[in-house]
Formats: structure tokens, C-alpha cells, sequence
């Protein structure tokens, strides 16, 4: 087998196609039984809102960050610290007078500025870990620095829309949601970009053979991330109107565990939006009974914890398994 064929091989494992998906969708069935049985107040319309509308914006996140690592870059860590500037920033530009329009393009202007910087530091050799590590610093620094560590209100009504909009009685950030999901799994399934991605992820040798670049693969990918956590914080800033720091505070761990539990090999060369997708609509779940249950942060962090070790785990073992038939 060539160094291609081997590095294409994970693209149509079964047990990307079948057992993982079936696992994902599993897990999410059991823990609603949980629910159901532990907590009745889990189970109610008004708390299916509350879950589908946190699972939009840890998803929007996700399935933007898959990207990064089906392409072997890992993770961001810096997409909590991006999304609450991007929420702090659109409010700041609507509180000076800025119409929404030249708002919104100032904020994608922004995060597409971050993400460059990080992808073209992960081109020239950089450890994806350490480069958004310290990318989320600088950030969360200055923007506590040019804000006090003060709210900043928009003082205007004009972007409310955005963030409380409900077409069909659906919520904007869920329909945002599923058109990045469909559209990223769109790009990764049908396009010479996506097939890129994945070439890249799985073997990095053999995409430099294909004439590929994998730098400017993290260029692109570290890009719709950043963009992806923008969106995320002009949907908040929008629904409450005003930017904080904190407002993002966990939603990094929340969207890695996300791509985790939606099987995405943490290596690269493998990884779905779809899957990514549930993944968000389960650790939002998770989230949402912990809190109901009275759990203090600490222990919601634990299960967090726990469930990323669990599915990393049994979906190492799953391929592992698949490579040895």
C-alpha cells in the first residue's frame, strides 16, 4: 500500500462510517433516559430550549474547530477568549454609533485577523497548543486592559434581532448551527479543500508527496475557527446586548469535548460535523442536567473530564480494533 493509499484508508473506515456514529447517538439516547428518570424537570419544552440553544453555540464553535483537528492541528484554546472579544467588540463598534453592517464586517475583520496569525504560525512549525495558548493570552490580556474588566453595553437596540430572532420558532443561533454544520460537512465530504484537510491529517508525508501544502491548510483551518468563535460571541452580544469577558468562560474544553465525543481522531485524518454536531447537543445536555441536578462547577468540569478520557478511549480502541480485521 502507498503512502497515499494509506493515508486516504481512514476516510472510509467502517468504523468511522457505522460504530461511531451509532456510539455518538447512543450516548446521547442514554443520557436522556438518565434524565428522564433522575430529573422531570430535564425533560420539559422550556429546558429542550434552554439545551438546543447552549448546543448552537458550543456547536458553532465545535464544528468550526473540527477543521482543525481532522487536519491534525489538535485544538484551539484560544476560541473562549476570541468569542468574548468578538462579543465585547461588536457591542463596543454598536455603542459608538456603528451601524450593525460595518459592526458585524469590523468584527469577522478581527477574528479573521486572529486566526491568520495563529495558522501562519502553526505553518512555520509552531505547536498548535502552545500558539493558541498564547494567542488566547494576549487577548484576554489586552481586551481586559482596553476594558477594565467592565461590561460594554451596546446601547442600542438595533442588533437585538440577531441574537433573539426565533424564524419558524426556531432560534437564530440554531439555524446558524445547522447551516455551518451542513455547509462543513458539505466542504469536508464534497470538495477538493476538504479532501485536503483530511490528506493532510492523516498523513502529512504523504500530502507534501501530492503537491498539497500543509501550511496553508492551517492558514485556512485556524481561520473558520476564529470566524466560527465570532459568530458565537456577536450571537451573545446580540441576545443580551452587552460583551463580557466571562461570557465565554469553559466554552473551549466544552467544544473540544464536543469533537472528542463526536469521534474526531485526535491525531487527525478523521473527523465529522455531523458527529461534531452531536457531540455539542450532548455536552450541552450534560451541562444542563449537572446544573439542574445542584452541581458545583468543579464536579461539572469532572464529568466533562470524564467524558472526553471515556470516548477518546473507546473510540481509540474501535480503530485500533478495525485496523487489526
Amino acid at each position: 500500500m502507498s503512502e497515499r493509499e494509506a493515508g486516504l484508508r481512514g476516510a472510509d473506515a467502517p468504523a468511522r462510517s457505522v460504530i461511531v456514529p451509532l456510539a455518538v447517538v447512543g450516548a446521547l439516547v442514554v443520557l436522556g433516559v438518565v434524565g428522564w428518570l433522575t430529573t422531570p424537570e430535564f425533560v420539559t419544552y422550556r429546558n429542550f430550549q434552554s439545551i438546543v440553544r447552549a448546543a448552537a453555540l458550543i456547536g458553532i464553535v465545535a464544528v468550526a474547530m473540527t477543521l482543525i483537528t481532522i487536519a491534525g492541528s489538535f485544538f484551539s484554546l484560544s476560541v473562549s477568549q476570541t468569542a468574548a472579544m468578538s462579543a465585547i467588540s461588536f457591542a463596543a463598534f454598536l455603542s459608538w454609533g456603528f451601524p450593525v453592517w460595518a459592526s458585524l464586517l469590523a468584527v469577522i475583520l478581527l477574528a479573521s485577523a486572529v486566526g491568520f496569525v495563529q495558522g501562519g504560525a502553526v505553518a512555520l512549525g509552531g505547536n498548535p497548543i502552545v500558539v493558541t495558548l498564547a494567542v488566547g493570552a494576549v487577548i484576554f490580556g489586552m481586551v481586559a486592559w482596553l476594558t477594565d474588566n467592565k461590561t460594554v453595553r451596546t446601547g442600542t437596540d438595533a442588533a437585538e434581532w440577531i441574537g433573539t430572532s426565533r424564524p419558524l420558532e426556531i432560534p437564530t443561533q440554531t439555524w446558524a448551527f445547522i447551516v455551518i454544520t451542513v455547509a462543513t460537512g458539505i466542504v469536508l465530504t464534497r470538495t477538493r479543500f476538504g479532501r485536503e484537510v483530511i490528506l493532510v491529517g492523516a498523513n502529512r508525508s504523504a500530502a507534501t508527496t501530492a503537491g498539497l501544502r500543509p501550511g496553508r491548510i492551517a492558514v485556512y483551518v485556524f481561520l473558520v475557527s476564529s470566524l466560527g468563535a465570532a459568530l458565537a460571541g456577536i450571537f451573545t452580544a446580540a441576545q443580551f446586548s452587552q460583551g463580557r469577558l466571562d461570557h465565554f468562560d469553559g466554552v473551549d474544553i466544552d467544544a473540544i469535548a464536543a469533537i472528542l465525543v463526536g469521534g474526531a481522531a485526535i491525531q487527525g485524518g478523521e473527523g465529522s460535523a455531523v458527529r461534531t454536531a452531536i457531540g455539542a447537543v450532548f455536552i450541552a445536555a450534560l451541562q444542563n442536567l449537572m446544573v439542574l441536578r445542584g452541581f458545583s462547577f468543579g464536579v461539572r468540569v469532572f464529568f466533562v473530564g470524564l467524558a472526553i478520557l471515556v470516548s477518546v478511549s473507546a473510540f481509540t480502541l474501535i480503530r485500533n480494533r478495525r485496523r487489526l480485521a
